[in-house]
């Protein structure tokens, strides 16, 4: 099957759904790009010029979602989704899976291959760094940081700040084979005995772990960055009323490096197509 032939149907208005219909444009692709799928006015703003608009979503090979994809949200596109449709997104709820499977439509979560995953937290990582460099007068190097969660973007933003020369902690219940040389483990955070100490905080727990008993202990110039699920796990009520520091960043490839995120993407769908 000629790939070239495929339309292919992006939604959202983040600068990484914008760069990523703009790729397929490049490449050659036949490609729509509307901004809104979250509502019944799905205005289609830009098209490649072999993209017709009669049975738009019918004659769609692939219709491409923001992360993450919950069924509620695109519930108003379903009645046009058949099983020839391939939808592709990340991080589906069991709803939508659920609703897929039922009526034979095709689907892929993004976050079940491990290449886009690692790829994924590489740019979290580096944008959630970013993001604390903007938000503290203090460098990471010499600093003290705190990463919670040792997870696929916990794992990278404790080996890029060991690499920018902060001194790294780390809180993992759950065991792990490797956790990196010179970083101090804690399975959780009630073990962390001088928390006063750090600088930064990365959370990437979504469970409430910084909570009031725990922030009232911190320095009164850290700097938190939560890149947890909304609402994160912070209370940030508490951060704005004392003043501390506190960001939740969600979508931060996205935000941060949309061409970049855009072309793991792109990769993904290409060999998705290729595979068959």
């Amino acid at each position: 099957m000629n790939i070239f032939d495929d339309r292919i149907y992006i939604f959202g208005d983040d600068s990484r759904q914008l760069a990523l219909f703009n790729l397929f444009l490049e490449k050659g692709y036949n490609a729509a790009y509307s901004t809104d799928c979250f509502s019944n006015n799905n205005k289609k703003i830009k098209y490649s010029h072999h993209f017709y608009e009669d049975n738009l979503c019918t004659g769609t090979d692939f219709l491409i979602f923001p992360i993450p994809l919950k069924k509620r949200s695109i519930d108003n596109l379903f009645p046009f989704a058949h099983k020839n449709n391939y939808i592709i997104g990340g991080l589906f709820d069991k709803e939508l899976t659920a609703f897929c499977n039922r009526n034979n439509i095709c689907y892929y979560d993004l976050y079940l291959s491990k290449n886009f995953v690692t790829s994924n937290a590489k740019i979290t990582a580096e944008g959630a760094i970013f993001c604390a460099m903007q938000n503290s007068t203090k460098t990471i190097a010499g600093s003290k940081s705190l990463v919670i969660g040792y997870g696929n973007c916990g794992c990278k933003i404790a080996g890029m700040l060991k690499c920018m020369n902060s001194e790294v902690h780390v809180i993992e219940p759950a065991k792990k084979t490797y956790i990196g040389r010179n970083i101090r483990l804690y399975k959780n955070i009630t073990e962390v005995r001088n928390i006063h100490r750090f600088d930064f905080i990365f959370n990437t727990a979504p469970q409430k772990t910084l909570v009031d008993d725990i922030l009232c202990r911190l320095k009164k110039n850290v700097t938190i960055i939560d890149i947890a699920s909304a609402p994160g796990g912070t209370d940030f009520d508490y951060c704005k009323k004392y003043g501390i520091c506190a960001k939740l960043c969600p979508g931060i490839p996205g935000h941060y490096a949309p061409d970049t995120a855009a072309r793991i993407i792109f990769n993904e769908i290409v060999n998705l197509k290729r595979e068959g």
